[in-house]
C-alpha cells in the first residue's frame, strides 16, 4: 500500500519537519516490527530558501546575506551540500522499506522521468558514475538525497520548475565565478522549455511513484503533527542546533561533479545524536 500525502507549499523548516516526523514514524513502525507503509510526499516552499546538508558547515553559505534578503534558512538531515530553492520549484520525498541500491535509485528515477514525460518535457535516464540519474536536454533538473535506517530509505529531492526567484542564489551559495557559470549553464528549470501547471506536475509524479500498487490519499495524523512541531522549533527553526556542522559539502547541484548517492545519505545506527 501507499500513502500519498497532499502537496503543501510551506516554509522550508516545517516541511522538512513535516517529512522527518513521517520518517521517524516509520522507524518506529519498523523497530516494533509492524508494517510500514511507503510514503509519497509533494511540496514546495512558500518562499525563496537555502537549506544545507546534514552537518554541513554554516559558513559555507552566506547566512547574513541570507537574513538581509529575507530569505528562509534551514539545514535537513539528508546528506549532501548546500541548495537553493525558489517557491514554484517542486520537492518529491518517499519514504519505503526498500533498502538502497543503484537498483532502487533507477527505478526511482525511471518513474521520474516517465512523469516529465507525460508532461511533454524530454527527460531521459544517463549513466554518471554509474548511477542512472535524470537530465533534461542533457541538464540537471532533478537534484537528490537520502537518510537510511535498517532497510529503511527517505529519499528527496528537488524539480526545478522556474527560476523567476533566483536572484538571490550565487550570492546566498557563495558561489565562485567557475560555479555560477556550471549553476547557470549546467541546469535547467522546466519552465525555461515550456510552461507547465504546478498540479499537472504533481499528479504525474503521484501517478507515476504509485505504479500500480493500492493508494491512499491521507493527509498528517495529530501525532506526526505533534512531533513535527518539536521538530521545527527544535532542530529545523533552531540555528544554535546545527550552526556547529563540521562537513564541507559546498553546493549541491553543480552538473560537473561525480555523482554518488552515498555521499548525499546520512546513514543512521541505532541511535542518532544530533
Amino acid at each position: 500500500m501507499i500513502r500519498i500525502i497532499p502537496f503543501r507549499r510551506e516554509s522550508a523548516a516545517w516541511n522538512l519537519a513535516l517529512e522527518e516526523a513521517l520518517f521517524l514514524k516509520a522507524k518506529e513502525k519498523l523497530n516494533k516490527g509492524q508494517e510500514v507503509p511507503t510514503i509519497i510526499k509533494t511540496y514546495s516552499f512558500s518562499k525563496p530558501s537555502v537549506v544545507l546538508g546534514h552537518r554541513q558547515i554554516l559558513e559555507e553559505v552566506d547566512h547574513e546575506y541570507i537574513d538581509n534578503q529575507g530569505l528562509n534558512l534551514t539545514m535537513r538531515t539528508t546528506g549532501g551540500g548546500s541548495v537553493y530553492l525558489g517557491k514554484n520549484d517542486v520537492q518529491y520525498s518517499i519514504i519505503t522499506t526498500e533498502p538502497y541500491s543503484k537498483e532502487f535509485l533507477k527505478k526511482i528515477n525511471s518513474q521520474i522521468v516517465e512523469a516529465l514525460q507525460d508532461a511533454g518535457f524530454p527527460a531521459a535516464l544517463i549513466k554518471k558514475n554509474n548511477h542512472d540519474i535524470v537530465r533534461v536536454k542533457g541538464k540537471g533538473t532533478i537534484f537528490d538525497a537520502q537518510r537510511r535506517y535498517k532497510n529503511l530509505t527517505l529519499h528527496h529531492g528537488t524539480t526545478l520548475v522556474d527560476n523567476f526567484d533566483y536572484d538571490h542564489m550565487n550570492a546566498a551559495l557563495k558561489a565562485t565565478k567557475q560555479e555560477k557559470k556550471i549553476l547557470e549553464e549546467g541546469n535547467l528549470w522546466l519552465r525555461q522549455l515550456k510552461q507547465i501547471k504546478e498540479k499537472q506536475l504533481i499528479k504525474n509524479f503521484e501517478k507515476n511513484f504509485s505504479q500500480e500498487e493500492k493508494i491512499i490519499k491521507k493527509d498528517y495524523t495529530e501525532d506526526e503533527l505533534k512531533l513535527a512541531k518539536q521538530l521545527y522549533k527544535t532542530y529545523y527553526s533552531n540555528r544554535k542546533k546545527w550552526s556547529d556542522g563540521k562537513k564541507k559539502h559546498g553546493i549541491c547541484y553543480l552538473t560537473d561533479t561525480d555523482y554518488d548517492m552515498d555521499l548525499y545519505a546520512e546513514v543512521e545506527n541505532e541511535t542518532r545524536n544530533d
